[in-house]
């Protein structure tokens, strides 16, 4: 789904596939921690028809929003890269990792709007070798929306170091999303 932005957000379009709720949440959720990593096949065909009926500007490159350490140490993968790299393959697009983790913070989970957006402050880094690369064309992969927090530092420090263009796709979007200025 397209979805129209009001508010201050430093991308430039959103699009998600489903609301996360039901069997989308339960998939989502067994293929980051519950070790159904086949699903990633699921989730690049999804991506693949986001794409199809809402494509990004030619010439874009693909990211995605890194995990940090500690997540990488639980789990095993960085789930949004295994998705990432299969579909920019499968897409014939560039995948590229634009961004890093520089500071170890607490979980995102059951935290309010203020509060993550304060926990993504000075967590991202821009891998500022790799822009270079682009022509300032960026896709940035997500898995879900909750509150835009994360998704919109990413972005603010992409275009800080001279993105032009900042399109987000995301599996899913949570309902609460609705009352953070997303119409």
């Amino acid at each position: 789904m397209d979805q129209n932005l009001k508010g201050r957000w430093n991308f430039d379009k959103f699009f998600y596939f489903a609301i996360y709720e039901g069997k989308i949440k339960e998939m989502i959720r067994s293929y980051k921690y519950g070790g159904a990593i086949s699903l990633y096949k699921y989730f690049v065909d999804i991506f693949d028809e986001l794409f199809d009926y809402f494509p990004p500007p030619s010439d874009s490159v693909i990211t995605t929003v890194p995990i940090t350490f500690n997540s990488f140490k639980n789990k095993g993968f960085d789930h949004m890269k295994k998705i990432g790299r299969s579909f920019s393959k499968k897409r014939g697009i560039q995948f590229l990792d634009l961004i890093e983790v520089v500071k170890q913070k607490k979980q995102q989970v059951n935290s309010t709007f203020e509060e993550r957006k304060e926990l993504v402050k000075g967590k991202y880094r821009v891998r500022i070798e790799e822009l270079y690369r682009t022509n300032g064309k960026i896709v940035i992969l997500d898995d879900v929306f909750t509150t835009g927090a994360t998704v919109n530092e990413c972005a603010r420090i992409l275009k800080d170091g001279g993105a032009q263009s900042l399109y987000v796709y995301t599996i899913a979007k949570t309902k609460l999303g609705e009352i953070y200025e997303l119409k």
